[in-house]
C-alpha cells in the first residue's frame, strides 16, 4: 500500500519559512545568531520579502529591530569590544576583516545594511515603521558613523505621522546619533573626537593666516598615515567627521526646540547629550551658563575669560545658594569628562569631577578615571599640543607631569583603583615619551605583563573549551562570543607591550662622548623577547644597530594597493588648493594576525593556541567574511 504524502504547505507557511530560523534564534534571545541568520533577506528576491512580510504578524519586525538593537550588538557581538583599535594596530594585525578603512567595524555595516532591508520590505508592504523601530535605524546609523544616514532617517521620520509623536527619548537619541555623542559612534577612539584650533577657526576664535597654514600643514602630514580613518565617507574630499560639526548653530536649534518649543521633560540625560553636543563646537560658554549653573547649580568659570601663558589655579568650583533643579549623577560626570577633555580643558574637567564626587558622594567609577588619563595623554601628546601651541592657547596644554599626577590620585587613598590594562597603557606610553628613566618604567610594564599573562590563561580556556562545543556540534553563541573577545583582547594587548618596547629602543639615551653602549638593550631584548619581533634597532655612539633574531618573527608587508585623498587647504598666497596623497596600504601575515581562521583550523585547539602563518584567510576587503569562529 503506498505511503500518504504529507500535506503541501500553503503559501502562508511557504513564506514564514525564510525568517522560520531568526524567530527561533530571537525566541531563544541569541542576539548573534538571529544576525546571522537574518541574512537570508540579503539573498530573497522583492517579492519573496513581500510575501514573507505579508505572512508574518506586524509586531514580529518590531521585535527584530529591538533584537537586533546597535547597543544590544555591541554587548552580545562585537568582538572588539570597547577597546579604540589605532591605524598600526589595524594593520599590523590584518583586522581588515573586521573594519573598514575608515576604522568603521564591519559588524555594524553588515547591520545597517540588514536593517534597511527591513525597513524598505515594511514600506513596500504599506507598513509604517514605529518609534522604537527609528530609534534602532538611528542608532544604527551612528554607530556607522554616518551623518549623512542620521539626517535621512530623521528626514523620514519627520515625513510620516508619527511627527506629532515624537517625544524626549527620540530626541535624545537623535542628538546622541547626529554629534556622535557616545563612544561606539566614534569607533571609541579619542583622537576622532577631540575639538581642534584649526576647527574652531572663524566660529570661536579667529587664527592668523600663518597659524592657519601651519596648522594645515600638520593636517596633510597627519593624514599620511591614518588612511581614512575618522574621515566623512559621504564626500570626495578629505574632510574629518569632527569638522563637520564644528558650527555650534545646529546643537543650539535642537536645544531651543527640545526645551523650550516641545517643552520636553528636561532630565540629566537629555541635558548631558546636549552638553556633550555643544562641546563638539567648543561652546564652553553656552555649556557653563545654560545647562551646569541653570540646572546643576555649578558655577564654572570660562576657560577664555583670560589668556595668559600660564592659567593660574581656578577657584572651586560653588554651589549656588539654591538646591540644583537635577541631583547630579554618574552620567554628568561623564558628560563633563568627555565635554571639557575633548577641548583640551584638563583642569576644568578633573576639578568638576571632583566637586561632584565630594559634593553628591558619587564614587568615581573606573571607565571616569580612564577617560581622564586618556584625554590628558592625547592633549600632551605632540600632535594636539603642537596644535595649540600654533593658535597660541598655551593654556590648554597640559603639564609634562599631568598623567602621572592622575595615576597617583586615583591609585591613591581615598580612591584606591586598581588600574587596567589600558590604564597601564596610558601610564607607560606617557613615561616613555618624556624620557623617564627606564628604570622606573620597567617595573610598570611587569605589573601590565602579569595582567596579560592572565588574559592568555583565559584565551587558552576559552580555546580548549570552543573546540570541545565544536566536535560536539555547533558551539553556542556565548562560548563565540567568549573566545572571539579573548583572542582580540589578547593579540591587542601583545601589541600594546610590543609598541612600548619598541618605543624604549627608540629613546634610549646614549652619549657621543663615549663610545661604550648602553646595556640596556640587552636586557629588554632578554625579559621581553616575546614581544619582539624583526629587526631589532637602535641607536648607539657609533652609529645604528639592526638586529635580526632567526627566533623571532619577521612581519613581511605585503602592498594590497594605494588609497588616494585630496586635501583643500590654503597655500602661502591664501589661495585654496587641492593637495593629492597617496598611501600605500600594506597586510601582514603573523602568528598575532587577527585575521580570520580558516574553518580547517578550528578543531584543533593547539592550532588556535599556537597558530602559524598559514592558519588565516588571506583578508580580501571584497570579500563576505564566510569562516572563523561564527559566521554572520
Amino acid at each position: 500500500m503506498p505511503r500518504p504524502s504529507p500535506p503541501a504547505h500553503d503559501a502562508s507557511t511557504q513564506s514564514v519559512d525564510p525568517f522560520r530560523a531568526t524567530l527561533l534564534a530571537m525566541y531563544e534571545g541569541d542576539t548573534r545568531k538571529v544576525l546571522a541568520r537574518l541574512r537570508v533577506i540579503e539573498r530573497m528576491s522583492p517579492e519573496d520579502v513581500r510575501v514573507a512580510v505579508a505572512a508574518i504578524p506586524r509586531t514580529t519586525f518590531t521585535e527584530f529591530f529591538r533584537a537586533l538593537d546597535p547597543l544590544r550588538v555591541a554587548r552580545d557581538c562585537d568582538s572588539i569590544g570597547d577597546r579604540y583599535t589605532p591605524v598600526g594596530m589595524y594593520q599590523l594585525l590584518n583586522m581588515t576583516s573586521s573594519m573598514d578603512d575608515y576604522g568603521v567595524r564591519r559588524l555594524y555595516t553588515k547591520l545597517m545594511k540588514r536593517l534597511l532591508m527591513l525597513k524598505r520590505a515594511l514600506e513596500r508592504a504599506g507598513h509604517t515603521l514605529h518609534l522604537e523601530e527609528y530609534i534602532a535605524l538611528i542608532r544604527c546609523a551612528a554607530a556607522c558613523s554616518d551623518l549623512t544616514g542620521v539626517g535621512g532617517l530623521w528626514n523620514d521620520l519627520s515625513a510620516t505621522p508619527l511627527l506629532a509623536w515624537r517625544n524626549s527619548e527620540l530626541y535624545i537619541e537623535y542628538i546622541k546619533a547626529r554629534f556622535l555623542t557616545e563612544p561606539l559612534y566614534m569607533g571609541y577612539g579619542k583622537t576622532s573626537r577631540m575639538v581642534t584650533p584649526r576647527n574652531l577657526h572663524r566660529s570661536r576664535f579667529v587664527l592668523f593666516p600663518n597659524q592657519v597654514q601651519k596648522l594645515d600643514y600638520m593636517r596633510v602630514h597627519r593624514r599620511a598615515r591614518s588612511l581614512r580613518f575618522g574621515l566623512n565617507k559621504n564626500v570626495e574630499h578629505v574632510e574629518e567627521v569632527m569638522r563637520t560639526l564644528r558650527r555650534h548653530d545646529a546643537a543650539v536649534r535642537l536645544m531651543r526646540t527640545v526645551i523650550a518649543h516641545h517643552s520636553f521633560r528636561t532630565d540629566e540625560s537629555l541635558l548631558c547629550a546636549l552638553m556633550v553636543a555643544l562641546g563638539r563646537a567648543g561652546s564652553l560658554r553656552l555649556i557653563g551658563k545654560g545647562i551646569l549653573e541653570k540646572y546643576f547649580g555649578i558655577k564654572s568659570p570660562h576657560p577664555y575669560e583670560s589668556l595668559p601663558k600660564y592659567r593660574p589655579p581656578i577657584e572651586n568650583f560653588r554651589l549656588s545658594s539654591e538646591s540644583p533643579r537635577i541631583r547630579p549623577s554618574v552620567r554628568l560626570m561623564r558628560a563633563v569628562v568627555e565635554t571639557y577633555g575633548s577641548n583640551a580643558e584638563i583642569s576644568i574637567a578633573i576639578q568638576l569631577v571632583e566637586h561632584l564626587s565630594k559634593a553628591y558622594k558619587i564614587p568615581i567609577p573606573p571607565d571616569v578615571w580612564h577617560d581622564l588619563l586618556d584625554w590628558t595623554y592625547i592633549m600632551s601628546s605632540p600632535g594636539a599640543s603642537t596644535a595649540w601651541a600654533y593658535a597660541s592657547l598655551h593654556v590648554k596644554l597640559p603639564a609634562p607631569q599631568a598623567v602621572e599626577m592622575i595615576w597617583n590620585a586615583m591609585t591613591s587613598p581615598p580612591y584606591n583603583h586598581v588600574p587596567s590594562f589600558r590604564d597601564y597603557n596610558i601610564h607607560i606610553r606617557s613615561l616613555i615619551g618624556r624620557r623617564v628613566d627606564p628604570e622606573l618604567v620597567l617595573p610598570r610594564m611587569r605589573e601590565a605583563i602579569l595582567l596579560y599573562k592572565e588574559q592568555c590563561r583565559e584565551y587558552e580556556a576559552a580555546a580548549l573549551d570552543y573546540t570541545l562545543h565544536l566536535r560536539m556540534g555547533t558551539p553556542p553563541s556565548t562560548v563565540i562570543n567568549r573566545v572571539e573577545r579573548a583572542r582580540y583582547k589578547k593579540e591587542m594587548m601583545w601589541f600594546d607591550i610590543s609598541s612600548w618596547c619598541r618605543m624604549l629602543f627608540k629613546h634610549l639615551a646614549y652619549s657621543l662622548d663615549s663610545c661604550i653602549p648602553n646595556p640596556l638593550p640587552q636586557r629588554l631584548i632578554e625579559e621581553f623577547r616575546p614581544f619582539l619581533y624583526n629587526p631589532i634597532k637602535y641607536r648607539t655612539p657609533t652609529g645604528h644597530v639592526s638586529l635580526v633574531d632567526p627566533a623571532l618573527e619577521t612581519f613581511e608587508p605585503t602592498a594590497t594597493g594605494y588609497i588616494t585623498q585630496t586635501i583643500p587647504m590654503k597655500n602661502k598666497r591664501r589661495e585654496w588648493v587641492q593637495v593629492e596623497q597617496v598611501t600605500e596600504t600594506r597586510e601582514y601575515l603573523s602568528t598575532h594576525s587577527l585575521a580570520e581562521f580558516k574553518a580547517s583550523e578550528l578543531r584543533n585547539p593547539l592550532h588556535l593556541l599556537a597558530p602559524s602563518p598559514d592558519a588565516f584567510v588571506v583578508p580580501d576587503a571584497d570579500r563576505r567574511p564566510a569562516d572563523g569562529f561564527g559566521d554572520m
